[in-house]
């Protein structure tokens, strides 16, 4: 196959027969492209062509068809139906002086139409007997170019990342003060508040825990003058800073833990809190009387079931001090969290069994069944099932991966990394549209915004490929640049990526110099990706890209 011009080209008719009136044999064709092009999964053509006088007889009507023919069979374009200046039906209308006429179609694309020619039949008839038929023995246009078919099917899937690290705990005691007083009542330091306090306490030094800080917060109800419960609060927080000291360093052998203590005046915001939550006759006229200034004597007034009421339940809780501590748990080590994962998982947490599987463990079977633990024991967490279809992928059990996605899904259902995962497996499953479709659920940045280009490129729409793809180095992104027209860009990208090496980003850089009329890129990168993989040297011979230089001895010579 073969053109002596790409663009321009005099129609030869094979068979003409009938009346000699007809002159379709005679119309030049110009095709953009030339040669065709694959382009979201079609092969589309823009044809003018220029008529000349007489081209059929006035009352003649003329069906003209562009067929392309590939290896394994043809396909027809739509038919335009031309008619001459007298003639009665539809179809557009040929002057009998000649002129201009324009045609777009579009077919699918099937394998085989890399190798391809583009002719076009003509019928010409007269009171509708047929009185000519022809078939150009010429090809008007050769098909089709395929690059954006190379685009690596390198769909990329977000992994439920843990958040396993330093655990920290956090355990609070109070310690209650009468009306006006800062000493500690023997009752506090048993109170069911202490006793977990210190079952907490045990427990961490027991297990290996760091003491990391002990706060002390002290607090004052705001009945009374605000400097004396300023004070007051101070006293308290103090009183038992000293307290709790004793307790670390006598009792439990702690001195390296530094204690803190505060004290914060009046507990404005939790009486605020509290006597909104409570509800009882005389409680408004209390609360009046407070934020007025009163004194606690001059509550009184408000009768004795309501006072009692509000000391009880609003006032007394507010006079405390507050001890914090906070500790950074033992870690496990690494033998003790793989053995719990594979034996008791019951005994690890999210993060520790999540952290396990991921980083600890190397065969995949474990892997599941280390997640399948972590998705029975923490249900309402959607990273176990998410990371089981990345695995499924991975094994090419591209349906069971669906599933685990979708379980996933039904327990985040806006969660973006799943959405990502769900379309690519749409897109590895060939269902572009549903792929597409949970793509742009997906977020548009990271693996979503690299399978979006990837996508876009097999849409034919090059630019949104670019501008998903970003500054991203990849093979897919040096291809989206080179088909957006910036053949110039496309080796760059590629020399940046981790995929450099591969034998195909050496050819798709020879299309790039093709495309750029750099001979010299063109052969050094063809040799070597034909070295590297023999197969490309085939596909290189009936590449429409390196059409207008096989005729080169040194293509000749690299595919003979």
């Amino acid at each position: 196959m073969k053109l002596k011009n790409l663009t321009i080209v005099m129609l030869a008719v094979a068979v003409v027969s009938g009346c000699g009136k007809f002159n379709l044999n005679k119309i030049a064709y110009k095709v953009v492209p030339s040669p065709l092009e694959y382009k979201g999964d079609t092969v589309e053509v823009t044809i003018t062509a220029e008529y000349p006088k007489k081209t059929m007889p006035k009352k003649a009507l003329a069906e003209v068809t562009p067929i392309l023919k590939y290896k394994g069979g043809e396909k027809a374009y739509k038919t335009i139906y031309l008619k001459g200046e007298k003639a009665t039906g539809d179809g557009q209308v040929v002057k009998k002086d000649g002129g201009t006429l324009k045609y777009n179609a579009k077919i699918q694309y099937a394998d085989g139409m890399q190798e391809a020619e583009l002719h076009v039949k003509g019928i010409g008839k007269i009171k509708d007997k047929e009185k000519y038929s022809g078939m150009t023995t010429e090809p008007i246009a050769l098909g089709t170019i395929i690059t954006p078919l190379l685009t690596l099917k390198d769909e990329q899937f977000v992994l439920g990342k843990h958040n396993y690290g330093p655990i920290f705990k956090t355990q609070i005691a109070n310690i209650y003060f009468p009306y006006n007083s800062f000493n500690i009542r023997p009752a506090e330091k048993t109170s069911d508040e202490m006793k977990a306090f210190q079952q907490f306490v045990d427990f961490q030094l027991k297990d290996g825990g760091t003491f990391k800080s002990l706060d002390v917060n002290g607090w004052a109800s705001p009945d009374g003058e605000e400097t004396k419960n300023n004070t007051l609060s101070e006293k308290r927080s103090t009183e038992v800073r000293k307290w709790i000291e004793l307790y670390f360093t006598k009792d439990k052998k702690v001195t390296t833990l530094q204690v803190n203590n505060k004290g914060n005046g009046e507990d404005v915001n939790g009486f605020k809190a509290l006597s909104a939550s409570k509800n009882f006759e005389g409680k408004n006229d209390l609360v009046s009387k407070i934020n007025s200034g009163a004194m606690n004597r001059d509550l009184k007034s408000a009768g004795t079931a309501a006072y009692n009421q509000f000391e009880k339940e609003v006032l007394s809780p507010l006079r405390k001090s507050e001890i914090k501590l906070v500790v950074q748990e033992r870690q496990k080590t690494n033998e003790e969290l793989i053995n719990y994962a594979k034996n008791d998982p019951s005994k690890l947490t999210l993060e520790e069994l999540l952290y396990t599987a991921q980083t600890l463990i190397t065969d995949d079977a474990t892997k599941i069944q280390i997640y399948n633990a972590s998705a029975r024991q923490f249900p309402d967490d959607w990273r176990a099932n998410n990371n089981i279809g990345i695995i499924y992928v991975k094994e090419g059990k591209l349906n069971e991966a669906l599933t685990e996605f979708q379980k996933a899904e039904k327990i985040s259902s806006s969660e973006r990394a799943i959405k990502n995962n769900i379309g690519a497996v749409y897109m590895l499953k060939g269902d572009k549209s549903n792929a597409l479709s949970y793509y742009k659920q997906g977020g548009g940045s990271g693996e979503n915004a690299h399978n979006l280009g990837n996508i876009y490129i097999l849409q034919g729409k090059y630019s949104e490929a670019v501008s998903s793809f970003g500054n991203e180095c990849s093979f897919n992104a040096a291809l989206a640049k080179l088909l957006a027209g910036s053949p110039e860009k496309a080796g760059s990208t590629i020399d940046c990526s981790d995929v450099k090496e591969l034998a195909l980003s050496y050819y798709l850089k020879a299309i790039a110099a093709a495309r750029t009329n750099s001979k010299q890129a063109l052969y050094d990168n063809l040799r070597t990706a034909i070295q590297k993989d023999g197969s490309l040297k085939t596909k290189a011979k009936i590449d429409l890209e390196f059409l207008k230089y096989r005729n080169d001895s040194e293509f000749k010579t690299l595919v003979p």
